[in-house]
């Protein structure tokens, strides 16, 4: 019999990871909720920005900066194609077209280059992902968005707390935009958009603002007539338990995080002398937060799938998943298998139809053409057959080195016996 626990072996982890919730608020209990100015307040100064604005979800915060950004319809924002689908979604939700740029191959987020070859006259603004917690290049971004006018939002969904040349992000980009579901700072729901522009955020809010909140916060004479009818109709006001959540994790996040990289330092110290496994790269001067701890698994050195080798971890007792590809079944027990590659390679993209008719690719203000083509993006299709990531509250404190230790342990001992998975068929 085989030792690997997929075979019928003991599993190399032996004591269960910690995966407490978060989402506890003595605040809440006793009645001492803050005011939704109060934690717009303290957010922004955490961030070191001017500007917060609350909002119902991460989605919403990217919805909101591209109405602060006036994208609209004909109008052209570049995105990575290597990310969770809400960083584009949001765009089409604003009847803007999205352009994928591809990635850098070590941090996994937008290649400058690429975005400077994509941009048209038709470009609105870039939406750079933080992806799993690892800042874009904002310096050579920024250079790009000034160069061209067009506003530069950063989805820092995953990296709250990330720094930038000792900064953290939230103040540096022209927009930022945060989550608060399983996220850094991890609430019921909600999230935040923040700006030092005061244009931006009076704008940002007719994104789905209440009436009364939009008649305290814009000043605007041209935007306060919009207020009426809650800016565009739209009503994504954040919701007061998971604010309080969140409010009470600003204390803390900063330490959790530090915990977290602490634990993923450990991993990649044991992982990176693994034959066939590139832990994550982390660029100079930057502060990469670990939403999860992403690896590339190369085939060509062991011989076997992907998906061979990530069951069989599984089995040993770590959870690991493949994020850009499979995340969107396997966060919800019973969710049916649908491995679906980059964004770009998914049904509303291969179709050029989201609201009918064609819309909003086809749409007779756009007179661009979006190449979504199989192909187009070779380092982000080539990542996606290749990642494989540990999840954040694995990586999160109470665990610690004891826990950490058995992780690589696990790997090591399935790439060990790698040639007993030859041939092993993946349902």
């Amino acid at each position: 019999m085989s030792k690997l626990a997929l075979l019928g072996g003991e599993k190399a982890v032996t004591t269960e990871p910690h995966s407490a919730s978060h989402h506890r608020s003595p605040m809440w209990e006793s009645g001492q909720s803050p005011s939704w100015e109060e934690f717009s307040e303290a957010f922004a100064e955490k961030m070191q920005a001017a500007y917060a604005l609350p909002v119902s979800s991460g989605q919403v915060a990217l919805n909101s900066a591209l109405v602060a950004a006036q994208a609209g319809p004909g109008d052209e924002v570049i995105v990575p194609s290597f990310t969770w689908i809400a960083s584009v979604s949001c765009i089409m939700h604003n009847n803007a077209v999205p352009i994928f740029a591809d990635v850098d191959p070590k941090t996994f987020t937008l290649d400058p280059e690429d975005v400077r070859r994509k941009i048209t006259p038709r470009t609105k603004a870039i939406i750079a992902v933080d992806l799993y917690g690892h800042p874009v290049d904002l310096k050579e971004l920024l250079a790009i968005a000034r160069e061209h006018d067009i506003v530069l939002i950063e989805d820092a969904a995953q990296a709250t707390g990330a720094q930038v040349d000792g900064q953290i992000v939230g103040g540096i980009a022209d927009i930022t935009c945060f989550s608060f579901a399983g996220k850094p700072i991890a609430a019921t729901s909600g999230g935040v958009m923040t700006t030092n522009s005061r244009e931006y955020y009076e704008r940002g809010a007719l994104g789905g603002q209440h009436p009364s909140t939009l008649s305290k916060i814009l000043t605007n004479s041209e935007l306060l007539k919009y207020a009426s009818t809650g800016g565009y109709g739209d009503n994504h006001r954040i919701d007061r338990y998971a604010m309080t959540v969140a409010y009470e994790a600003l204390e803390t996040f900063e330490e959790a995080n530090e915990a977290r990289i602490a634990n993923c330092d450990l991993l990649t110290q044991e992982l990176s002398r693994v034959k066939g496994i590139a832990p994550p790269y982390v660029a100079p001067n930057t502060r990469h937060v670990y939403h999860m701890y992403s690896s590339l698994y190369s085939e060509e050195d062991l011989g076997v799938p992907r998906a061979a080798f990530v069951k069989a971890i599984n089995a040993e007792g770590v959870t690991a998943l493949t994020y850009v590809n499979s995340a969107n079944f396997l966060f919800h027990p019973g969710g049916k298998p649908m491995p679906s590659g980059p964004i770009h390679h998914r049904a509303v993209f291969q179709e050029k139809n989201v609201y009918g008719h064609g819309c909003p690719f086809q749409c007779p203000h756009y007179t661009g053409e979006a190449d979504y083509s199989i192909g187009s993006l070779p380092v982000t299709e080539e990542l996606v057959d290749r990642e494989f990531n540990f999840l954040q509250p694995h990586l999160s404190a109470p665990n610690g080195p004891d826990q950490m230790e058995q992780y690589p342990d696990a790997v090591v001992k399935v790439i060990e016996n790698i040639g007993d998975l030859e041939g092993y068929e993946v349902d």
